[in-house]
């Protein structure tokens, strides 16, 4: 085998693997959220964070009113948290980073 046979095969890999990353992180139910809204905050949260996604962890959530969830999150390498809220039809209302303390 060559090295370019080599690379296809690594790239398939490559690519199942952030796909499970992805999966993973945002393919849960928290707080009672819908996987949907898990999956809106993830997404919202990259980019008004500007971060990758596969870089936000999903911590915990909670329902503070029905029909309207909050959603911690780990973002970075640092684990800086923020929150994100989304109404009952998953449609996210806001992120916003956490103040320290």
């Amino acid at each position: 085998m060559t090295m370019r046979s080599h690379i296809p095969l690594a790239c398939v890999a490559a690519a199942a693997g952030l796909s499970m990353a992805a999966c993973s992180s945002s393919s849960l139910r928290v707080g009672g959220a819908p996987e949907a809204s898990v999956k809106n905050c993830v997404a919202a949260a990259a980019r008004e964070l500007r971060v990758p996604p596969g870089s936000i962890v999903v911590d915990s959530g909670t329902t503070p009113r029905d029909g309207v969830y909050t959603i911690n999150l780990k973002v970075g390498p640092q684990g800086r948290s923020a929150v994100c809220t989304t109404d009952e039809n998953s449609a996210v209302l806001g992120v916003v980073y956490k103040r320290p303390g």
